[in-house]
């Protein structure tokens, strides 16, 4: 008997329904079955399994075991693989996790490069709440500084730094007074990213302090670019975010001098016993494409 053996067995019994259509799949006996499923409660010490002679389901045990079974044995189909894999033979799932606008040309970029030089690999992506801890069902978050995440079981690995700026729409720009100073933006309406506060307090560098307002207000990134683009005021964020509507003219910096405190994006992924080939890969992706701004 062995974990690894007797914790699959466990989860072929759930995933199939019944014991004798998992022992059919395993293509083992049912006694045989039984056995490792008993080994299985022995070594925990906890009943997983409520059986009759027609119903079979989970303890509120072995729901949590299986539910942390399924990770841990994905992750250990991936050590197998990883550990014999050649560079042409990555495949898989690789789950990212990101606070970044979904349309951030950085991360966007390294998620079509990525897929590019391993086609075999299944990339979700998902977005997070900007300060979230890490979360087991991802492979990776990407995101600035977390407070208070568990260092002793995730890594934090630095990728870039930007500095927040001000961008307009030119249409905006042409129905109001040139900007010449940082102070000026307190009479303009700057579209601010939150919840519910209309004025919000940035500092700058040179320990400029201003008071921005605001007329509308979204937890959603991509509906402030779209607000700035529509003309609707000013904008204050990273030039990766924006990338695109630069390059095409919808937006153009204003008071290009006035930044924020530069600011690092961080890989945040879980501390295995081994190395998650395609994690450390992606990272060396993301890596490149920043090299190249």
């Amino acid at each position: 008997m062995d974990w690894i053996t007797c914790t699959k067995s466990f989860v072929a019994v759930i995933q199939h329904g019944s014991q004798s259509r998992a022992a059919k799949h395993l293509d083992i006996s049912n006694s045989a079955l039984s056995k490792r499923l008993s080994w299985l409660e022995q070594q925990l010490g906890v009943q997983l399994l409520k059986r009759t002679t027609r119903h079979l389901s989970l303890t509120d045990a072995g729901e949590t075991f299986f539910q942390r079974s399924l990770l841990i044995l994905e992750q250990w189909q991936q050590l197998l693989h990883e550990t014999t894999a050649t560079n042409s033979d990555i495949h898989g799932s690789l789950r990212i996790g990101s606070s970044l606008t979904t349309s951030n040309p950085i991360l966007i970029n390294a998620i079509a490069k990525f897929a590019q030089q391993y086609p075999n690999v299944n990339i979700s992506l998902q977005p997070v709440t900007q300060g979230q801890l890490p979360d087991l069902a991802l492979d990776i978050i990407i995101s600035s500084a977390i407070n208070d995440f568990n260092s002793t079981s995730y890594i934090a690995a630095p990728l870039f730094e930007t500095q927040a700026r001000f961008y307009a729409s030119p249409d905006y720009l042409e129905q109001h007074d040139p900007l010449s100073s940082p102070e000026q933006l307190q009479q303009h309406n700057c579209l601010l990213l939150g919840h519910q506060h209309h004025q919000q307090a940035y500092l700058f560098d040179n320990d400029i302090r201003l008071l921005l307002k605001s007329n509308f207000i979204t937890s959603n990134p991509e509906s402030l670019i779209a607000s700035a683009v529509a003309g609707m005021g000013l904008i204050l964020t990273s030039p990766y975010n924006v990338q695109r509507e630069l390059n095409h003219g919808l937006l153009i910096p204003v008071l290009s001098q006035l930044k924020q405190p530069p600011e690092t994006t961080f890989a945040y992924y879980p501390k295995l016993h081994y190395q998650h080939e395609k994690t450390k890969r992606f990272i060396d992706v993301i890596k490149q494409c920043t090299d190249n701004e």
